[in-house]
């Protein structure tokens, strides 16, 4: 077992006497090369939406060479850390902005559709008034006809009452006693 670890780690590892230091790690940061840092841009550019975007994130202008201690490692990694933050503290604003943006448009929207639902109820009173008003009209029209016309019967009714039949009864009367005596006959009253 310890033979074959050795021949493993031994092929691994280059031949290096014992007296010689391991060689240093050397950490590959040519991807923060192409990055702009804040001194490296000596032209300003007229950005409008400057407060749109997000700040970008840079390296500190220090340490735009490759770090070769694990402080300046330390120190890249802190400003990383650093504007990574500035970046989220960014976006959660952003985020906030469009949310309230949101927020003001459904509010403003569920404010018209409030008032056109008002608006609509309004004139549906106002029409159910005018309904209403309309059946009551001539509700009233009608027991008024009808009360004239009650009225009108009753009248004719008295009259015919109090005047025709008592006048119809003398006049068959008179029929009745120029029968008897064109007849001669004696009439029968007791």
């Amino acid at each position: 077992m310890r033979r074959r670890l050795t021949k493993k780690s031994s092929a691994a590892t280059p031949n290096r006497s014992p007296s010689e230091s391991p060689p240093k790690f050397k950490f590959n940061f040519s991807c923060f090369k192409n990055v702009p840092t804040s001194s490296a841009s000596p032209k300003k550019k007229n950005n409008t939406n400057s407060s749109a975007e997000p700040p970008k994130i840079s390296p500190a202008p220090a340490l735009s060479k490759a770090p070769s201690t694990l402080a300046d490692l330390k120190e890249m990694t802190s400003s990383n850390v650093d504007s990574i933050k500035r970046h989220l503290d960014f976006s959660h604003s952003a985020i906030l902005k469009d949310v309230e943006a949101s927020h003001s448009r459904l509010h403003k929207r569920y404010k018209i559709q409030n008032q056109t639902c008002q608006q609509t109820m309004n004139e549906a009173e106002k029409e159910f008034k005018k309904m209403n008003d309309r059946i009551k009209e001539t509700h009233d029209a009608m027991q008024a006809s009808y009360m004239e016309l009650i009225a009108e019967s009753q009248a004719s009714t008295n009259r015919v009452c109090k005047t025709t039949i008592p006048e119809l009864l003398q006049s068959v009367d008179r029929a009745i006693d120029a029968l008897r005596n064109r007849y001669g006959i004696a009439s029968t009253t007791s």
